[in-house]
């Protein structure tokens, strides 16, 4: 455990205080300022943007180098793994960012050796940074060629197999363009739009419906979005140390990407719950046996003969048989009603035998025949 010297804390050393190779702190290689004093003291507490010269600050208070480029490279690096979080808005998560700046500091070989005095005799910057440059006025950001190469290979990791492709090309061809071409989206995010978006488009009325459609194209980007945080959700929930609060913010961003895509299905009468004409068990296989029957398919006739004529189902007529006969008591009128219709039962089955067994001898002839002819 340790004391902060901040907030007055006693706190586990291992997960409390950030670690630290500088001379000051060797007796235990943990900074003396807990990270949340840390965070605290670095923010714009009014709108949660880092407050660059609090920051500055506690970095020096720490001997922790300062970097702008590496400030910057965070804060690429959470507008990347949080694509709900429009541009603007970035800024606003300054906690997340310093904890991503403190963890690459930490763990990059050539940032963990490094100490304030010698990020202040680098100018802050970092001598073959891509990310920033100097200038005689400013320092201006530029486009990270690091960043971009590392997009390019996990664009060239993503397979697309044969499936993917050709979802793919069925909804492009079905909507007549790539919708989206134009969105921003990784290829990663691509092949997982494509794959949802083809399911919609082989839904009956959706691709007869301009409306319908692009409203189902809004519901696939935000089912994207929605998976981007449950994957960030999840690698917090394997962290040691649990950022609830993060966790909170997520599932209320999330809660509020499905309410959207709920309320676009329901106004559009796209999903089954909410569609009017939807018909319940369309797709049950009672549903499909009789589609098959009215279509011709001679395959999905029940065999009656093969059924009746087993000693199964023999033995269980012959069981019921005689539980009714035992159960009954019938008088002489009941029986004579049974006799008469069991006779006129009789009379109609001979008449069926006499013509079946007429229709088989002239079909036998004629197979006769044809045989002859054959010859």
């Amino acid at each position: 455990m340790k004391i902060c010297t901040s907030c007055g804390r006693e706190l586990p050393l291992s997960t409390g205080f950030y670690s630290s190779k500088s001379p000051l702190f060797a007796l235990d290689k943990k900074i003396n300022i807990c990270k949340e004093c840390f965070i605290n003291n670095s923010l714009n507490h009014d709108t949660g943007e880092i407050d660059e010269v609090k920051f500055k600050n506690m970095l020096r208070r720490t001997d922790f180098p300062y970097y702008r480029d590496n400030l910057q490279s965070a804060i690429n690096q959470y507008a990347k793994e949080h694509g709900y979080v429009s541009d603007e808005d970035v800024k606003y998560h300054g906690d997340d960012i310093i904890k991503l700046y403190m963890k690459n500091v930490n763990s990059l070989r050539q940032l963990s050796s490094k100490t304030f005095e010698d990020s202040e005799k680098d100018g802050f910057i970092q001598k073959r940074s891509t990310v920033l440059k100097k200038t005689d006025d400013n320092i201006k950001v530029l486009n990270d060629a690091t960043d971009k190469k590392i997009s390019g290979n996990q664009r060239e990791e993503v397979k697309w197999s044969k499936k993917d492709k050709q979802n793919m090309k069925y909804v492009i061809s079905t909507i007549g363009y790539d919708p989206f071409e134009d969105l921003g989206l990784s290829e990663y995010d691509k092949k997982y739009c494509f794959n949802i978006l083809a399911g919609y488009c082989d839904t009956s009325g959706i691709s007869e419906d301009g409306h319908k459609m692009h409203s189902v194209v809004e519901m696939t980007v935000l089912y994207a979005q929605c998976r981007k945080i449950t994957e960030e959700m999840n690698v917090e929930f394997n962290k040691d140390d649990v950022d609830d609060t993060k966790i909170s913010k997520l599932s209320s961003s999330k809660s509020t990407l499905l309410s959207s895509i709920s309320k676009i299905s329901q106004d559009n009468n796209i999903s089954s719950n909410y569609n009017k004409n939807s018909k319940q068990g369309q797709d049950s296989l009672s549903s499909k046996m009789k589609e098959m029957e009215e279509n011709g398919f001679s395959e999905i006739e029940v065999n009656l003969f093969d059924i009746k004529t087993s000693e199964a189902f023999k033995q269980i007529d012959q069981i019921s048989n005689e539980n009714i006969a035992n159960q009954l008591t019938l008088d002489s009128n009941e029986y004579t009603d049974i006799i008469k219709e069991q006779r006129e039962m009789i009379t109609t089955y001979e008449n069926q035998l006499d013509e079946l067994q007429e229709e088989n001898r002239m079909l036998k002839n004629k197979i006769i025949d044809l045989e002859n002819r054959k010859r």
